[in-house]
């Protein structure tokens, strides 16, 4: 289940980012994302609305679609807590990307980097080709 996990990610840079609004509504944001050691990673600037929401309310839920729909829809949730990094943490981020994509676009050069843990897997509601991990 890991690699094909993996190859969810490895198939695909944009994912969907879910938090949680100030009213308690759901806001949406398109991410590039990355996968590594047991976590997505992601930049956005500390401006944008999923980070301002994510500084007062670190519970997000991510989906992430395989381009791939030859054996049927692929898909990994993740629900979690996000967090924003050090220094440190966003220069493994950056590390990550620059690994996944050959190289770092320049708006992520100005924008903080957030995690969010994979968490343990829920083999009771994950069907077929599509994964679930709660944290």
């Amino acid at each position: 289940m890991e690699e094909k996990m993996k190859a969810v990610f490895d198939e695909s840079v944009v994912g969907v980012l879910a938090t949680v609004k100030e009213d308690g509504s759901p806001w949406s944001s398109p991410l590039h994302l990355v996968l590594g050691d047991g976590f997505v990673h992601w930049f956005s600037t500390e401006d944008k609305v999923h980070s301002l929401n994510i500084a007062r309310d670190p519970r997000v839920s991510l989906v992430h679609f395989s381009r791939d729909t030859s054996g049927g829809p692929k898909g990994v949730y993740i629900n979690g807590k996000a967090e924003l990094l050090d220094a440190e943490g966003r220069q493994e981020t950056y590390q990550l990307f620059e690994k996944r994509l050959g190289s770092v676009p320049s708006t992520f050069d100005k924008a903080s980097a957030y995690r969010l843990p994979i968490g343990q897997f829920d083999e009771h509601k994950s069907t077929g080709n599509c994964w679930y991990f709660y944290s």
